[in-house]
């Protein structure tokens, strides 16, 4: 071990602090690493969910896109679409799980195309852009989520190490140091015990 171990009984009692402080480390990362363990396998299912139901939401998008590509032509779309572009905004609310700080949510702000604009279009222009918002909003929760995830499985890998370390290492070298001193203090208990012994005797024959 790097660690300087007092010499005699005092390092006994060193050892074992030490060696409970190893231990009681260990169950606090065990229990971290089992309520992070729950919340990364709840998040992978919630990112898969969203993830979906935004596939779907796409899906539906284009087919809107593509009725009024039909209805009014492309030009048309890419018209109506132009005054909105670019001007959607995402903000982040965050939180903090078992110590990782990560996204929980998400404030869309979308635009809404002039309802002139719609009015003046073909009847296929409201949906589209109700169909289009919707895949928006479903984009940035899989984002939301996906990052959550991403998060929490970074801390979750960190913990397994940190533990890892504690069980394979630091608990097994506090052991083996407190094995082989607690066979020195047998051995000087031993040879005191000997020498008291060999006093008693020398005392009384002298006697």
């Amino acid at each position: 071990m790097a660690e300087r171990i007092p010499p005699g009984r005092a390092g006994r009692l060193w050892l074992l602090d030490r060696l409970a402080a190893a231990r009681g480390g260990a169950n606090l990362l065990d229990r971290k690493r089992q309520l992070l363990r729950r919340e990364y396998e709840q998040l992978v299912e919630l990112a898969g969910e969203r993830r979906r139901a935004w596939t779907d939401a796409c899906a539906d998008a284009q087919r809107w896109g593509m009725r009024v590509a039909m209805a009014g032509g492309a030009a048309e779309l890419v018209l109506d679409a132009g005054g909105v572009a670019g001007s959607a905004r995402a903000t982040l609310i965050w939180m903090t799980t078992m110590g990782v700080r990560h996204p929980e949510d998400a404030r869309c702000e979308l635009p809404q195309i002039d309802p002139a604009v719609v009015g003046a279009a073909v009847a296929a222009v409201g949906p589209a852009a109700a169909a289009y918002r919707r895949a928006l909003e479903f984009g940035v929760a899989v984002a939301v989520a996906e990052t959550a995830r991403d998060h929490i499985e970074r801390e979750l890998r960190a913990t397994q190490q940190r533990l890892r370390g504690i069980q394979r290492k630091r608990i097994p070298a506090l052991e083996g140091g407190l094995q082989a001193l607690e066979l020195q203090l047998e051995e000087l208990e031993r040879e005191e015990r000997v020498i008291t012994r060999w006093a008693k005797q020398s005392r009384e024959g002298n006697g």
